[in-house]
């Protein structure tokens, strides 16, 4: 079901409900842009990759969020099939909520390819910045609520004060204002106040039942109000109304008895809690799903996470643990998919973790997917129907590719959180491009890896991947990582050769190699890098930054690197190793500029970075291929 602002607030409560009911949910997300992972080299550590991300993330946002809530019941009756298959019922609840900022404070960032690829796969564009639900984080909905309660105990006192001095037959004296917020009137504006006070003297005389007082901006109503409210509390009554051209005016009738203002005041506060609802608008559902604290379900989920919690909840902290905390205390069980795809026991018949490739593989033994059932019948998906990049469709095929992944472990569906099997997976965050440890567990430290047998070499733009192999021939295979055109990291194969490897390789002029703590130590001594809670920091992969305790094997420098001043700040490379990836060419294939050009994200680029070294998966070699459109993709 579509969620907007023209039916939240009739389906809040059953989506509540849903919330509350449901055993566990699959969420996705569709974005503005997607954070670069330029920057993010295969050997880094998961507290970089997050340090990274928070550095260099541009405002993004979510504009499309899709919420699949399952909910499992021991087999009924009425399910007879089920009931002889011993299987619990599976239904399922989804809804696709389109997200987009109100006001003119509200500033987000937009990437081109992305914007460019949901145009290509029908995202209505019109629907969302007509009709996208509004939300707010959580200083700011307190703002709005603690305004808003200001706003209504003012109005309630002065209704109680004008029924005080209507009793003690007190006219107030001109000039004389209970609103201690009265602001002077400017001279510009006071032709128009008297004016309007004409106007209000010459209804009182008539017989007309009200008078509309429009053409008037936020603040020209402002001061008509409190003159209103100096000159004639005890002889007319106020509200605000909406014409027909959608803009506010000032109605002005005559007295109104205390109760009467008080029933109207009642009725206005309904009003405004449920304009509040609406500029609180989807981040009332996420909160409902924070408290839930029940399993939740995403495919390559870190950045439908990173968006997530900046968006809707806080902003993310610098500190690597504090967002292991931050992100506990809202969502206690995490489950990514895509992470569960490098078990290796699932790896032997599912061998692309692309979300689509995922469902293909589960669909068929030894894999099983319950039938699931749509609880709202007018609303509900259909593999045969897909609707790929829509959030909503992404989520549900995303809970589909779980059940069908859980069968291989015969898991209880009903105490999905203490399967044995899945334990080994909750809260493991899958990360794409690292090489061996490649997620981010909530639960604790990821395990820490050597790095004695990895080398940072740099060389010329001429060599490719059979240049690099035949400088470490003499150390047995290795594997080769580009970073850019003129630097790659090298993993031998055979770590005990590694102590000889700066000792015996041979010199070629522009080629140096270091090892991997003398990369860090580059990293950490580029200017103006930043550090860590426990020292780490991003650096571009082409940069020495004139380190000169790591000597490189080669003592003469190239004459590319005579015209790079020592210290010398380098832009970051483009990383075109990525794009090589994604469109299937080897990952040994060093990166040419023309494959760069499709690099750019796409939300499927989340689902279909299989060809990486992330989760263990091999790659295979094809010829290079560069492809014109995501049609091609």
């Amino acid at each position: 079901m579509d969620i907007t602002k023209q039916n939240f607030l009739e389906q809040l409560p059953s989506i509540r409900e849903a919330i509350q009911n449901a055993t566990f949910f699959a969420m996705d997300c569709e974005f503005t842009g997607l954070a670069s992972d330029r920057t993010i080299f295969p050997f880094d550590t998961p507290e970089e990759v997050y340090l990274k991300m928070v550095e260099n993330s541009p405002p993004y946002i979510i504009v499309q969020f899709g919420l699949c809530a399952f909910r499992v019941e021991p087999p009924g009756e009425e399910e007879e099939d089920e009931k002889k298959d011993g299987q619990p019922r599976v239904s399922y609840q989804c809804y696709n909520f389109y997200c987009y900022p109100k006001g003119r404070t509200n500033v987000f960032s937009c990437q081109g390819e992305s914007m460019r690829f949901l145009a290509d796969n029908g995202f209505d564009f019109n629907r969302l910045f007509r009709e996208g639900l509004s939300y707010a984080n959580e200083t700011e909905e307190q703002r709005y609520r603690a305004d808003l309660k200001d706003r209504q105990a003012t109005r309630a006192a002065n209704i109680l004060a004008a029924a005080e001095s209507d009793l003690t037959e007190e006219e107030p004296k001109l000039g004389e204002v209970n609103d201690v917020n009265m602001i002077p009137v400017p001279p510009e504006h006071q032709q128009q106040v008297d004016d309007t006070a004409a106007s209000i003297e010459e209804f009182l005389q008539s017989d007309r039942q009200e008078l509309i007082v429009g053409s008037c901006n936020a603040f020209q109503r402002k001061l008509i109000y409190q003159m209103i409210e100096q000159r004639y509390q005890r002889k007319v009554s106020t509200s605000t109304v909406s014409l027909e051209n959608n803009q506010k005016a000032i109605k002005v009738e005559r007295k109104r008895s205390t109760e009467e203002e008080q029933a109207l005041d009642e009725q206005r506060r309904t009003r405004e809690n449920d304009d509040l609802e609406t500029n609180v608008g989807l981040s009332l559902v996420l909160q409902e799903l924070a408290k839930a604290r029940k399993l939740i379900i995403g495919h390559n989920m870190l950045l439908d996470l990173f968006y997530v919690l900046r968006q809707f909840f806080k902003p993310l902290p610098a500190d690597y643990q504090e967002f292991k905390k931050l992100t506990k205390e809202y969502f206690p069980l995490l489950l990514d998919t895509k992470y569960l795809c490098t078990n290796a026991e699932i790896k032997v018949n599912v061998n692309s973790s692309v979300l689509a490739h995922v469902y293909d593989a589960v669909s068929k033994a030894p894999f099983s997917i319950p039938t699931v059932h749509p609880e709202l019948p007018d609303y509900q998906y259909s593999v045969d129907d897909e609707k790929k990049h829509e959030a909503g469709y992404d989520a549900y095929l995303t809970g589909l590719c779980f059940l069908g992944l859980v069968s291989k472990f015969k898991a209880n569906l009903l105490q999905l959180p203490k399967d044995p099997n899945l334990k080994h997976y909750l809260n493991r965050i899958f990360i794409t491009r690292l090489t061996d440890v490649n997620y981010i567990y909530l639960n604790g430290k990821e395990p820490t890896q050597t790095r004695e047998h990895i080398f940072y070499a740099t060389f010329p733009e001429t060599w490719r991947t059979g240049d690099i192999q035949n400088k470490f021939k003499p150390f047995g295979p290795v594997h080769v990582s580009w970073l850019d055109n003129t630097s790659a990291f090298v993993a031998l194969h055979n770590r005990s050769a590694a102590s000889s490897v700066l000792k015996m390789i041979g010199y070629h002029s522009g080629f140096k190699v270091y090892n991997f703590a003398q990369f860090t130590q580059m990293k950490l001594q580029r200017p103006g890098a930043k550090r860590g809670r426990n020292g780490s920091s991003s650096a571009s992969p082409g940069e020495d930054a004139g380190v000169r305790s790591a000597q490189p094997v080669n003592q003469r420098p190239s004459g590319e690197e005579k015209g790079q001043k020592e210290g010398q700040k380098i832009e970051r490379p483009q990383t075109n190793t990525t794009a090589a990836k994604r469109k299937g060419t080897d990952e040994a294939t060093p990166p040419t500029n023309e494959a760069d050009k499709d690099a750019t994200a796409a939300k499927d680029d989340e689902h279909d970075n299989d060809e990486d070294n992330g989760g263990g998966w091999r790659t295979v070699k094809k010829a290079r291929k560069t492809f014109t459109d995501n049609n091609d993709w």
